[in-house]
């Protein structure tokens, strides 16, 4: 279950889902409008309606440092938020770890920017 995803190392998380399907991609894109865009934006610059009230803004997704993280990265902290600093609330209780997934396929088809 979860707690074992949670304690894993993100090294050792790999896609369970053929990442470049466009059946994945095109439900992790609409995954997306539905959860992230508000904070992240339409262009994925970090630059939502929500997100523009945030200090720090949201990231970049299309950022290198965003699109060097592994999928195993990317998967903890889209599941259990990101501490410190970050902003990114935990959304393991929102989104079904499959739907993760495939956000992810989503987020890293975007490229650098």
């Amino acid at each position: 279950g979860e707690a074992l995803f949670r304690a894993a190392k993100p090294s050792s998380l790999r896609f369970p889902l053929q990442q470049e399907d466009p059946a994945v991609l095109e439900a992790g894109r609409k995954l997306y409008f539905t959860y992230c865009h508000q904070c992240h934006g339409v262009q994925y610059d970090g630059n939502g309606t929500v997100g523009q009230s945030f200090a720090p803004l949201p990231t970049d997704l299309r950022s290198p440092r965003v699109q060097k993280q592994s999928e195993g990265q990317l998967f903890q902290h889209i599941s259990y938020g990101i501490g410190g600093s970050g902003r990114q609330p935990a959304l393991a209780t929102t989104i079904a770890m499959q739907d993760r997934w495939r956000l992810i396929a989503f987020v890293k088809s975007l490229g650098v920017r």
